[in-house]
C-alpha cells in the first residue's frame, strides 16, 4: 500500500512534468541506507532494550522520494518519500518486563520485529537557488507501523504481544546545498524537526553528491533518525537509527 502511494505521486508528477517541461522539474531517487539501532520501547514502567532485550544491532533499508518543482512563487513545491524501516531481532531478555498486557520473564530467548516505516509529505519553497541552494517548508511524517515481541516459554506456551501505532507528526523541513562551481559536486543537508506536547522526532543527513549534465546523479551521506514518543498510539520510544547510506538520484 505504502509503495502504491509513491508510484501513484510518482506517475502524476511525471505526467505534469511531460505536460510543462519547459517550466517544471522533477526529482526522482532511491537510498540505501544501513544504520545502528539503539534505545528502547515500552508500554508500561520498564524500558525494553533494543540491543539488551531484544538483540538487535544494525540494519539496513530502502527509501524513495519524488518531487516536484514548478515557478509559481505563491504556490508551494511538493516532495513525496518513503522510508522504510523493519527489522526482525533474535535476543535473550535482560530483566523481567510486560509489553502490551504481556510479561516476558527474564532469561528467556525472545524474537521480535518492527516496523517504523513512514511517509514524509513535504510542502516547501525555494528561498535561494544558485550556486546555494535553501529550501524551507512544512512535513507531514506518517507513521503506520507496530512492534511486536514472542517468547517461547519453558511449558510450552507461545507468549506473544503486538502494538500497533498510527499518526501524523507535524515538522519543520530544511534543506541547504553548496553547489561546486563548474564541477557537478554539491555538499548539503537536510532536516526535519518536529515536535508536540508528548513526541519529538530529529530526521536530518548531510551529504555529499554529484549531479551530470544528463540529470543523472548519486549522494553518499550520514543520516541520523531520533524518535521521542511519550505515548504514541499506547507505545513510548525513545530510540536513533544512524548510519550511512547512499542513493542514486534523477533530475529531469
Amino acid at each position: 500500500m505504502k509503495l502504491n502511494k509513491l508510484f501513484v505521486a510518482t506517475t502524476i508528477l511525471t505526467a505534469s512534468s511531460m505536460a510543462s517541461a519547459d517550466v517544471i522539474g522533477v526529482y526522482a531517487g532511491a537510498q540505501k541506507w544501513n544504520y545502528d539501532i539503539d534505545g528502547y520501547v515500552s508500554t508500561g514502567s520498564e524500558n525494553i532494550d533494543f540491543n539488551d532485550d531484544l538483540g538487535y544491532d544494525d540494519s539496513d533499508d530502502n527509501s524513495y522520494f519524488v518531487a516536484l518543482e514548478h515557478p509559481i512563487p505563491v504556490l508551494p513545491n511538493i516532495k513525496i518519500q518513503q522510508n522504510n524501516l523493519e527489522a526482525n531481532g533474535l535476543g535473550e531478555a535482560s530483566q523481567t518486563y510486560t509489553f502490551g498486557s504481556t510479561t516476558f520473564p527474564e532469561g528467556t530467548p525472545t524474537a521480535s520485529s518492527f516496523d517504523f516505516s513512514h511517509i514524509d509529505y513535504t510542502l516547501y519553497y525555494e528561498i535561494l537557488d544558485n550556486w546555494v541552494n535553501l529550501d524551507l517548508g512544512l512535513t507531514g511524517k506518517q507513521f503506520d507501523g507496530y512492534v511486536d515481541v514472542a517468547v517461547q516459554a519453558t511449558i510450552g506456551d507461545l507468549l506473544y504481544e503486538r502494538v500497533d501505532f498510527k499518526g501524523t507528526v507535524p515538522m519543520l523541513y530544511g534543506k541547504a546545498q553548496f553547489d561546486l562551481p563548474l564541477t557537478g559536486f554539491n555538499v548539503g543537508s537536510t532536516m526535519n524537526i518536529g515536535q508536540t506536547t508528548d513526541d519529538k522526532i530529529n530526521d536530518y543527513t548531510l551529504y555529499f553528491g554529484y549531479e551530470g549534465e544528463t540529470g543523472f546523479g548519486f549522494e553518499v551521506g550520514y543520516r541520523n533518525f531520533t524518535v521521542e514518543f511519550d505515548s504514541f498510539d499506547d507505545l513510548s520510544t525513545d530510540f536513533t537509527f544512524d548510519g550511512y547510506y547512499a542513493s542514486l538520484n534523477f533530475h529531469f
